[in-house]
């Protein structure tokens, strides 16, 4: 899709230069030649482990914008007479992975996994719970994919099957990868391999929200009128199972 292409090469060119401003920025740390504070807020503007930074924005707009194709569609649909939940569940699990995004509620997580004593030997103590919470959202939307169209749901689990490859299982490769901080608690080894690592960890979420959008996209379809930009269900591909014909449009 035209609209997604873009997304692609922005997605491709922060997930290598990322970590090529990164290494290159420690590789001269402490030369007092060169503008040790610029390069270091240069690396933060595109460090894939940074939080609030260029990659963060992208990969919550990401998410942010498959929640609100997701609940259009709903809408659609409820204006069709058919379920809306099978669209409305997944578009609030996008919406607040988007808001965990920009402010990390994930990790909070770790204060449960203290609380109960389980840590299993991970860095990210929040993994633990981490897991269990995505079992569990994982099983109720499995059950709402069923009322999907084969094709979208399909598309989603792929996409949802590469998000949580990097977002669980990457993450906690990389959580081995740390070392006992000076003032307390702990710090990443900045080393070249953790660096590439993290890249392919992130990489992996942002790659994920980004097939999860172009799923919804490929179910709507956009014209411009005199009116403003309508939007409605494309009768070519089936958001539902078992969809058929009436139409419905949303103009925006």
């Amino acid at each position: 899709m035209r609209a997604v292409r873009p997304l692609v090469v922005v997605l491709a060119v922060l997930a290598v230069v990322g970590p090529v401003v990164r290494l290159s920025v420690d590789s001269v740390a402490g030369d007092p030649a060169l503008p040790q504070a610029w390069l270091a807020e240069a690396a933060r503007l595109v460090d894939l482990d940074e939080e609030g930074n260029l990659p963060t924005y992208f990969s919550a707009a990401l998410l942010a914008a498959t929640a609100a194709g997701l609940a259009v569609a709903a809408a659609l649909v409820r204006a069709r007479g058919h379920r809306a939940w099978p669209l409305a569940l997944p578009a609030g699990v996008a919406a607040l992975l988007s808001v965990d995004e920009l402010a990390s509620l994930h990790e909070q997580l770790a204060l449960l996994a203290d609380l109960l004593g389980v840590d299993a030997g991970l860095r990210f103590s929040w993994v633990v719970p981490g897991l269990v919470v995505v079992l569990g959202v994982g099983v109720v939307l499995l059950r709402s994919a069923r009322a999907l169209a084969p094709r979208t749901r399909w598309r989603l689990v792929a996409a949802g099957a590469v998000y949580l490859l990097g977002a669980l299982v990457v993450e906690t490769v990389t959580g081995g990868m740390f070392r006992p901080a000076p003032e307390g608690g702990v710090e990443p080894v900045q080393s070249a391999a953790y660096v590439l690592l993290n890249a392919v960890e992130e990489g992996l979420e942002m790659a994920g929200a980004l097939l999860a959008l172009r799923a919804v996209l490929l179910v709507l379809r956009g014209r411009v009128t005199p009116q403003g930009v309508v939007v409605d269900l494309d009768p070519a591909r089936p958001v539902l199972a078992g969809q058929a014909g009436a139409r419905a449009v949303a103009a925006v």
